[in-house]
């Protein structure tokens, strides 16, 4: 990379960090030797040569999110050798290597553009997120269920029970859904809290460069960030508080599991409900198309609505959802209606 790029100061700092992950290498080797394993040369893997090779022919840049996420990976790597070992040169070689992996994955961060530390995962849900996505799957998946027992061409009484009985077991479903989702989302925010904490304790002096850095980043003068930094150093707790909040981007969880898995099942329980709701209100030949001028009005709503997540154009996204629900409407009747004639007439 260091080679094809035509850069001085990043073709420097390639050529710094290929030094340093040949330092890496010595290191291990030298470990292993003092435990006696004998280690076999080296060589470049047959992925490594063709990630080499697209770098020269088509531009470092091409790899550098690739290279951040896999510093992001030793990090962890490193971080969780060290807590699992004993004290001892192992212990203290894989802190020094993911204090350098760390150092390098934000130098690599810094040429991609981001200040996120790579080995931090975090994604997040919210509360109309899931409203919406609730409500469209439980509005798909039961408008094509009753378009398949409406194919089969029953009487309204059990078309009201097949479609209950759907939003019942739909909503239960995507209630739990949630619930699990939002039980392990949180689980894995409170262990990226906790490695956080440990990489204060193991490595304040990068995490106080990265304070730094973010200060100013947001346009506070060099002198004035690094007096911050310090000052919020200085107390473990507060800088743990600052760097959950400034680096992880995790504010205060006001969104239980339960609260989630309740929102999300209602909503789902909403959606797949308004195919059913014209059976109880009128002859089953109104019924059914009314269910279906109301059904395909939502699909292009819900789809409207979801373009908000998605940046798409509202126009788009409802006519694609719009032809989703036609698409599954019309396999279910289709197969309702194979089902009379050919498997159960």
């Amino acid at each position: 990379m260091a080679d094809a790029e035509p850069e001085v100061d990043r073709k420097a700092i390639f050529k710094g960090l290929a030094e340093f992950e040949d330092r890496h290498v010595n290191m291990w080797q030298k470990l292993f030797v003092e435990h006696g394993i004998d280690l076999p040369d080296s060589k470049p893997s047959l992925r490594a040569r063709f990630l080499a090779w697209a770098g020269v022919r088509f531009g470092p840049q091409l790899l550098l999110s690739l290279l951040l996420r896999e510093e992001g990976h030793e990090v962890k790597g490193y971080l969780s050798l060290y807590r699992d070992s004993e004290p001892g040169t192992a212990a203290d070689t894989a802190l020094e290597l993911a204090a350098e992996s760390a150092q390098h994955a934000r130098t690599l961060g810094r040429l991609v553009g981001t200040s996120h530390e790579s080995w931090h995962s975090i994604e997040s849900g919210g509360y109309l997120r899931n409203v919406v996505y609730g409500f469209n799957d439980g509005l798909t998946a039961n408008f094509g269920l009753v378009a398949g027992v409406v194919g089969a061409h029953v009487d309204s009484g059990l078309i009201i029970l097949t479609g209950i009985a759907g939003t019942i077991a739909d909503a239960l479903s995507m209630g739990s859904s949630g619930y699990l989702a939002s039980k392990s989302e949180r689980e894995v925010l409170e262990h990226e809290i906790a490695m956080e904490k440990e990489e204060i304790r193991l490595m304040p002096e990068l995490e106080e460069e990265e304070l730094n850095y973010i200060y100013q980043a947001r346009g506070i003068q060099e002198d004035q960030a690094r007096e911050m930094a310090r000052k919020i150093m200085a107390s473990p707790e507060q800088t743990l508080r600052e760097m959950t909040r400034e680096e992880l981007k995790i504010g205060e969880q006001t969104m239980t599991p339960f609260r989630e898995g309740y929102i999300t099942g209602t909503a789902t329980a909403i959606g797949a409900f308004i195919p059913v709701a014209p059976f109880l209100l009128f002859p089953v030949d109104t019924a059914i198309w009314t269910s279906f001028a109301i059904s395909m009005s939502s699909h292009f709503a819900v789809g409207g609505a979801r373009s908000f997540f998605t940046g798409r154009s509202l126009f788009r996204s409802g006519i694609d959802m719009l032809i989703v629900g036609f698409g599954v409407a019309a396999v279910g009747y289709l197969v309702g209606d194979m089902a009379v004639k050919h498997w159960l007439g």
